[in-house]
């Protein structure tokens, strides 16, 4: 049992651990890496992955760690879902191609929270497949909180703690892509 752990483990640590480890890279790197949608556009691609793997802050890294950690405990270990690994993957360049079509005024980005907010709503979707009605609580509570970020727009506190403005509209594109993501692997999702 302690393997089958780790492996529907290993995923969430691997990228923790590969945003921990981007974190500590001097600025300049971490500037070339960030997700800048006009060095995008002129064929630096690995800014699409890289630039959600860089956070502003050392509380803008601890709160998407922490959120991600609360993700892998909620759904990490659920049966007949995507492969984690395939899932994360998918969710950040979803999301990236999704900021970098829908949402042509961020032109710089940092963070988890858009592939984040996928994850919650992807495991919304498989938890209803699976017949666990927390999910339909959860894409209400996600659909409440997005509905008021798009209304109210970003935070102005919460962007001064992480150095940046709230991408909002990452969090509602990534929300998307996770619900999307779902239905697109319905039938791979096992129903109890």
């Amino acid at each position: 049992m302690p393997i089958l752990k780790l492996k529907s483990d290993l995923p969430y640590l691997l990228l923790a651990s590969c945003c921990v480890l981007l974190f500590l890279l001097p600025p300049a790197w971490q500037h070339a890496l960030e997700y800048n949608q006009t060095m995008i556009w002129r064929g630096e691609l690995w800014r699409l992955l890289s630039g959600q793997l860089l956070h502003s802050n050392v509380y803008h890294l601890l709160m998407n760690l922490a959120g991600l950690a609360v993700l892998m405990i909620l759904h990490g270990r659920l049966p007949g879902r995507l492969a984690v690994g395939w899932q994360l993957l998918l969710l950040l360049l979803a999301t990236a191609l999704a900021l970098l079509l829908l949402a042509p005024e961020i032109d710089i980005y940092v963070g988890l929270s858009g592939m984040l907010h996928g994850l919650l709503c992807y495991g919304a979707v498989a938890d209803l497949r699976q017949g666990y009605r927390s999910g339909i609580l959860i894409l209400l509570g996600v659909s409440a909180k997005l509905a008021l970020e798009q209304w109210q727009g970003p935070d102005p506190v919460l962007g001064a703690q992480i150095g940046a403005e709230v991408a909002i509209d990452a969090h509602l594109l990534g929300a998307l892509c996770g619900v999307l993501l779902a239905l697109l692997s319905w039938r791979q999702i096992k129903h109890q």
